[in-house]
């Protein structure tokens, strides 16, 4: 494909199977509906593919109702304009749709302007939003320059896997009533947060307000979160606001949640906070504080570690072979066991980081290999925390 003209002609005539190599260009606003002029409906995944290195460029993308379609290596670029919210705004949204795959492509976005001192300059827009969908993948793609990265909202079987989120100023990926999800694989950094506004940042959030039927089946597995080079937030927070709230009973409760070999470096309490579950297994995660940018010669109190809490009321409950600054206190029914304590403010209490850390406190941004086990310390023993040796920073 050459240009839009020719591209909507393809939509138009495929029947599914086809793969639409689209030459570099600017291909404007991509709208299309099942019920539309060119239904984006097939009965195998039709793939809009990059033809060339340079990638072809969606300035907006809007699917209501599609079934199996694909894009690959192709630029989503969001550019702010007079009028957008920048918390709102969704220039990429997927809506009622199955089997929607977006693999090796980049959502690029923007900063906001000509608003108040808590925007200007600060990035805008939703990365990609999508709700009610069915087979979502978002693979070995970047999100970068948005207010939130990745918010999907109803979503069934869904895979978000080896992704890079970065520059983003309030959320990387948001999440309510998901059924059967996987967050594995992914690196979220380098946030650039609006200190002068209100905004609740996370990496990986999931919220249930308002909600009808709870998140069950998550796989939270072998992401990287670390603050980078850029501002601290709380990592994997997962409040079930419909149970401690709205007084939801134990229909509500998240089911089936498992958190496993996770390497979290920043400086916020909540590490991995998760609220009323049933069916919850953390293990082998690492979560270690790093300083601030904001405050760099500062690395701050014991509140400031992330560490590790859970909802008191969960059931079927495993906490086990972590390496963090606090565990939950251990609640009838529950399994908690090989978790190690660790702390970088008290150099003669158990667990302080540079007797138990290769090197904890040498260079910024912090990198994986810096936290290796000392031979022969507390961490020295198999299957405990986060395999580091899967973990890269890339800059």
């Amino acid at each position: 494909m050459q240009d839009r003209a020719s591209l909507f002609k393809a939509l138009k005539q495929a029947k599914g199977g086809e793969v639409l190599l689209l030459a570099a260009g600017d291909y404007g606003e991509l709208d299309l509906w099942a019920d539309g002029p060119v239904p984006p409906v097939y009965a195998e995944p039709v793939i809009l593919r990059a033809a060339a290195a340079s990638p072809p460029i969606f300035t907006r993308l809007k699917l209501t109702g599609a079934r199996n379609l694909a894009f690959e290596g192709v630029l989503f670029d969001y550019i702010f304009a007079a009028g957008d919210a920048p918390g709102q705004t969704r220039p990429f949204h997927i809506k009622d749709s199955t089997n929607i795959r977006f693999t090796d492509v980049i959502f690029d976005g923007d900063v906001a302007s000509g608003r108040g001192p808590e925007d200007n300059g600060y990035a805008a827009g939703i990365g990609l939003s999508a709700r009610h969908v069915t087979r979502f993948t978002l693979q070995r793609s970047e999100i970068r320059s948005f207010y939130r990265g990745l918010v999907v909202g109803e979503g069934t079987d869904v895979l978000i896997a080896e992704n890079d989120l970065h520059d983003l100023r309030s959320d990387g990926m948001n999440f309510v009533k998901a059924t059967g999800l996987r967050v594995e694989g992914n690196v979220i950094r380098d946030f650039r947060r609006s200190f002068a506004s209100r905004d609740h940042a996370d990496m990986i959030q999931f919220w249930s307000m308002n909600a009808d039927y709870p998140t069950t089946d998550v796989v939270i597995r072998r992401n990287f979160l670390t603050v980078g080079n850029g501002d601290h937030t709380q990592s994997i927070f997962m409040r079930n606001e419909a149970v401690d709230m709205q007084g939801g009973d134990l229909s509500m409760y998240y089911r089936d949640i498992l958190i496993e070999e996770n390497l979290i470096l920043n400086n916020h309490f909540h590490g991995i906070t998760v609220g009323e579950t049933d069916g919850l297994t953390i293990r082998r995660n690492t979560l270690i504080r790093v300083p601030r940018r904001s405050e760099p010669g500062i690395r701050g109190t014991f509140a400031n570690m992330p560490g590790i809490q859970v909802a008191d009321s969960s059931r079927n409950v495993t906490v086990t072979a972590n390496i963090a600054s606090r565990v939950p206190k251990v609640q009838a029914g529950w399994k908690q066991v090989g978790n190690a304590i660790v702390q970088d403010l008290e150099a003669f209490e158990g667990g302080y980081y540079p007797r138990v850390f290769a090197n904890p406190f040498a260079g910024k941004p912090y990198r994986p290999e810096n936290f290796k086990p000392v031979s022969g310390a507390l961490l020295d023993r198999s299957e405990l925390g986060a395999p580091l040796s899967i973990f890269r920073w890339g800059e």
